[in-house]
């Protein structure tokens, strides 16, 4: 973004201008400066009692926001401004504020221009009090005319990410360059060419650093498929090049005015003596470092006089970081398998019985070390598995019969006792039908008994039947009255089952209500995989952490292993059940932990790798022929 200081905007808008050339200078888009002065100069003029204005940019270098335009172009004092403008971009919207008493009263208006959610300028007015219709009326005139900053911002944001997309672009290809099939020679040749263009130099040479990394020599040179590498100007290339090499940095040099024509007569750098051979106004050199060593040098020659921004120095050591590692796996990849082989040995076995080295003699007797205790120590092997706990007995208390629920006493979690109740259900509808049935039989009774009296006995029969049924249903109402009351088997705790929001809610006969697991009668389920169970074995002792209880790990004992498989998440686990020695007093059914079962001694070595050795034994099996 282009930013001038507060007088150079004054100079510049002190010179009158008809609206034409107003509008002229507002078209043609020059400089941020120009364009925003043509646009506050028209702004202004279209707004009723205006006395000065100012637009404020921010600028990147200080995150500031600096004015880059003014109206009138007087000289004077806008400091008064700063008030507005500062609430505007903390606020994020239109600001008026009153300044001054009597004659000199004025309002100073303000309002923010924000793009893709931050603040990027105001425009501040000082205008002549009026009337709040007026002044919203004036609000909206900045509304309307703050898009065109909007758009010069946007324009510009668009021209740098379109210039940085033509570095990326650029950056890409000379890469797609360096990754091409070929001799490297060939490469680099081509990479020089690419660079040429890219960059917008005359020359570009490419070196290449030797194995002592203290010499380099030109390897490829833009727009000569063949050069003399003994020539005077190939070993000014090389000269400025181990420069670079042994600085380790870019490194630069920039042709002086003719004024300082003796002053390059006499410089003696590697670079100065370059620009006198080959006739170039600027010269950079870029080392290829790969990790901490200098695996080459590109150095760039433009005959004008036109240095390299920060940008492109940005984009060449970019460049320039990628390209090491391609260069160098092109060249290491030319030595040859055998080649490589034997140098990678016999530096292996210089550093190992030289002198010096002593982290690398250290290194190979800790390995030698190490390879002999997972050779020859045994420890034991524990195999790992999610458990979960679960009750010895559950038991499911459930509904008697068809009806509501009245009340409930206990939910999932509460520990009960035997007998406890844990909810109740509607009985009214019962205690109708247990009355109705006991008049009934008070009925038949009266009836049988007046039959008898007379001897007649076939209604005495009849009746007898009636009377019995009549008991019969008492004697279920009696009992289903009773059965309302859900209660515990057994002490324990409930597992499931919570009817403390259902009351009133229908239930079915038969239907599960609460599940009760009895207290310190547990078993440990353990979820083995399928590539362990042939390591488990009935009887085998175990340790186990809960999740939810505080404390050391519990002894288990395998009990039993069940040979049916479950998948989980892409893998087989076997149900293998274990029995606590002693269970914790908080221990509760449902925990989940993570117990290991102790399988027997091992050697070190097969613990760490029986995994892959299993795998690659398959692997192997499955595609043998």
């Amino acid at each position: 973004m282009t930013v001038h200081s507060a007088e150079q905007v004054r100079q510049g808008a002190s010179a009158p201008a008809t609206e034409a050339q107003l509008w002229r200078a507002f078209a043609a888009r020059g400089t941020d400066a120009q364009f925003c002065q043509a646009w506050l100069n028209l702004l202004c003029r279209q707004l009723p009692q205006v006395s000065a204005a100012v637009v404020l940019m921010q600028s990147p270098e200080a995150n500031t926001f600096l004015p880059l335009a003014l109206w009138p172009g007087i000289k004077r004092d806008l400091s008064g401004l700063g008030k507005a403008a500062e609430r505007a971009l903390t606020e994020g919207r239109g600001v008026v504020e009153p300044s001054g008493e009597g004659e000199a009263q004025r309002l100073h208006v303000a309002y923010p221009a924000e793009v893709n959610g931050r603040m990027v300028g105001a425009v501040v007015l000082e205008a002549a009090p009026r009337p709040e219709a007026e002044v919203h009326a004036l609000l909206r005139q900045l509304h309307w005319g703050v898009a065109w900053l909007h758009d010069l911002v946007q324009r510009r944001e668009r021209g740098e990410l379109e210039s940085k997309a033509e570095r990326i672009g650029a950056l890409m290809e000379s890469v797609a360059t360096a990754l091409r099939s070929g001799r490297l020679q060939q490469v680099l040749f081509d990479l020089a060419n690419q660079l040429t263009g890219a960059a917008a130099c005359t020359r570009v040479a490419i070196g290449l650093a030797g194995e002592s990394g203290a010499t380099v020599k030109v390897a490829a040179l833009s727009n000569a498929a063949w050069f003399e590498k003994n020539a005077s100007i190939m070993t000014l290339y090389a000269q400025a090049m181990e420069d670079t090499l042994d600085a380790l940095a870019p490194l630069d040099y920039r042709r002086p005015a003719l004024a300082d024509a003796l002053a390059v007569a006499i410089e003696d750098s590697a670079h100065a003596r370059l620009v006198r051979e080959s006739g170039a106004h600027v010269v950079l050199s870029v080392p290829l470092v790969l990790g901490a060593k200098c695996i080459g040098v590109l150095t760039l020659e433009r005959d004008k006089d036109q240095p390299f921004d920060a940008a492109e120095r940005s984009w060449l050591g970019t460049l320039a970081g990628l390209l090491a590692a391609v260069i160098e796996q092109k060249r290491d990849a030319e030595r040859g398998h055998v080649a490589r082989l034997g140098a990678d040995a016999r530096k292996l076995f210089e550093r190992l019985a030289g002198p010096g080295y002593l982290l690398w003699k250290g290194g190979a007797v800790l390995a030698l070390a190490t390879v002999l205790v997972l050779a020859l120590v045994d420890i034991d092997y524990r195999v790992t598995a999610k458990t979960v706990v679960e009750g010895e007995v559950q038991r499911a208390a459930v509904a008697p019969f068809e009806g509501f629920v009245a009340a409930s006493f206990a939910r999932a979690g509460d520990s009960v006792r035997q007998g406890q109740v844990l909810a109740r259900l509607d009985d009214r509808e019962l205690r109708l039908e247990q009355q109705k049935w006991n008049s009934e039989r008070e009925q038949y009774s009266r009836k049988w008994r007046d039959a008898m009296a007379r001897h007649e006995l076939a209604e005495v029969q009849i009746l007898g039947a009636q009377l019995q049924q009549a008991e019969a249903q008492l004697a279920l109402a009696s009992d289903r009255l009773r059965r309302t009351a859900i209660t515990a088997p057994f002490d324990g705790v409930l597992i499931s089952g919570d009817l403390s929001q259902l009351t009133g809610s229908p239930v079915q006969a038969g239907e599960k209500l609460f599940e009760i697991a009895p207290l310190y009668a547990y078993r440990v389920i353990l979820q083995v995989d399928e590539r362990d169970m042939r390591q488990i074995r009935v009887g085998q002792e175990g340790k186990l952490m809960i999740s939810g209880v505080v404390g050391g790990p519990v002894a288990l004992s395998v009990s039993k292993i069940t040979p049916v498989a479950t998948a989980q998440d892409g893998r087989n686990f076997f149900r293998v059940e274990a029995r606590l020695a002693q269970a914790p007093a908080h221990l509760r059914p449902g925990m989940e932990g993570v117990g290991k079962v102790e399988t027997g001694q091992r050697p070190l070595w097969w613990v760490l790798t029986h995994d892959l050795t299993d795998w690659l034994r398959l692997a192997v099996w499955t595609w043998w022929p």
